[in-house]
């Protein structure tokens, strides 16, 4: 009988996992904007023109008007084992779990609150981990790595209004630099901080300086590619220095 319900016990422990159940948790995997979404650009060109050079961070801008939709994704959190202390209460939960025929009617008889015998179940099955009981203290779901698993398919919040304003880089982003007064264009793709820089060394000789100067300012317009939500690319119009003594001359 005894080697039956130790049996059971370590059946019931693998069934559960050999984990802590520390509760679900939500992740976001993407932030989707729609309104008036504002694009600026600031000029990182001065330290790089003179070697032929403009460099920009894009700055996307959300305001109130916007609205803003997340992906997320749902987790079951699970904390496992650890060797040590966590195999004593596992030993110990299985003596309680042996025990339990002559505590029951010893409690019973004696006239203790239930609730005192229903603590004690719940701390045997918390030792042997069979009702994914969470742990008796924060220490060790945050010195041990959780395991997740996914609750079904990522799905999508609902619209939003924005709140706050927003102003962050635009991340990953297809930009294109036309430069009517030297007939030049490029693209090139904004990095982790929002930074795209573009090469115009080998139309910097055709710009038309002042006397006994070697730069000119010239008008820039930046379009931003591929934007959701929008069916025109916004564009932004800044005024930079492009040096005529650039690299190769």
């Amino acid at each position: 009988m005894k080697s039956l319900v130790v049996l059971t016990c370590v059946v019931g422990l693998c069934a559960a996992g050999c984990a802590f159940r520390a509760g679900a948790e939500q992740e976001t995997l993407s932030v989707e904007y729609r309104g008036d979404i504002k694009y600026s650009a600031e000029d990182m060109s001065e330290e790089r023109a003179e070697w032929g050079m403009l460099e920009y961070r894009i700055i996307r801008t959300i305001g109130e008007g916007c609205e803003s939709r997340c992906l997320v994704q749902d987790y079951d959190t699970r904390v496992p084992y650890k060797l040590g202390t966590e195999c004593g209460n596992f030993m110990q939960g299985v003596v309680s779990t042996i025990l339990l025929p002559v505590t029951v009617p010893l409690v019973a008889l004696s006239g203790t609150d239930a609730k005192i015998l229903g603590e004690h179940l719940k701390q045997i099955g918390h030792n042997l981990n069979i009702f994914l009981a969470t742990p008796p203290d924060d220490a060790y779901l945050f010195n041990t790595p959780a395991r997740r698993k996914p609750i079904g398919e990522p799905r999508e919040s609902g619209w939003t209004p924005v709140r706050e304003t927003l102003a962050m880089p635009l991340q990953n982003a297809r930009v294109e630099i036309r430069i009517d007064a030297l007939g030049h264009s490029g693209s090139g793709t904004t990095d982790e901080k929002g930074v795209v820089a573009f090469d115009v060394s080998k139309v910097a000789r055709d710009v038309r300086t002042h006397e006994g100067g070697d730069f000119a300012e010239v008008a820039v317009q930046l379009l931003i590619k591929d934007v959701p939500g929008s069916d025109e690319a916004p564009v932004i119009k800044v005024t930079s220095r492009i040096y005529r003594k650039a690299t190769g001359e």
